[in-house]
């Protein structure tokens, strides 16, 4: 969930994917941050407990539009988000699909998502997540599209520093149990789609393959 660093004006929201988890927790461990609506709360008002936007909390009422804070995201190479994001799929979410209380059945089209991830290879996946003919993407478009600061998965640390002026260790924390070279699984067609598609992620902020 979006967390408050009242102290340095910060309202930190968590993008799904991109080292969020271990930014919130070093901001509620090392700074006193505090988390903007509760669990219980945020289904309440009908948004999503971990991942909400800045703009889902105001028009459900618990931020104030009138803030006055800087909005800070994360994102991640798009070429190392996908590759995580299908197998955390495959590993991870698809024991979801037991638990009839899951976020999963919450969630639109994600059973659909974790059944795609789970009979699919990760070239026909990615073929239909971007979808064709190939539309212009963003990694988590809604949180990064309103942040004013929007740091660096692969450089929390630098970033942090840097872009918001905090000396903060952010250790690694819910990692996914995968290959590190994301490249390892791309063709040239995949490779070319992603390319395509995250165009502006991949010149933004100094993405490669």
């Amino acid at each position: 969930m979006a967390v408050v660093d009242h102290r340095a004006g910060l309202l930190v929201t968590a993008a799904s994917g991109t080292g969020s988890t271990a930014l919130r927790e070093a901001l509620i461990s090392r700074r006193g941050a505090t988390e903007v609506v509760g669990s219980q709360q945020a289904r309440q008002v009908g948004v999503d407990a971990k991942h909400a936007t800045v703009r889902q909390l105001v028009e459900a009422g618990v931020v104030d539009p009138g803030h006055g804070m800087r909005v800070v995201t994360t994102t991640r190479n798009p070429f190392d988000f996908y590759v995580a994001e299908h197998t955390r799929t495959r590993t991870r979410w698809v024991h979801e699909l037991r638990r009839p209380d899951s976020w999963v059945h919450d969630v639109p089209d994600a059973v659909d998502r974790i059944v795609d991830a789970v009979t699919l290879d990760f070239d026909a996946w990615l073929e239909r997540v971007i979808g064709s003919p190939v539309r212009q993407l963003r990694i988590n478009r809604g949180h990064v599209t309103e942040a004013d600061v929007v740091l660096r998965m692969e450089h929390l640390e630098s970033d942090v520093r840097e872009l918001v002026g905090l000396d903060l260790p952010v250790p690694p924390t819910n990692v996914t149990d995968r290959e590190r070279a994301y490249w390892r699984s791309y063709s040239v067609a995949s490779r070319r789609l992603v390319e395509t598609a995250h165009a502006e992620d991949l010149e933004r902020f100094g993405y490669a393959f």
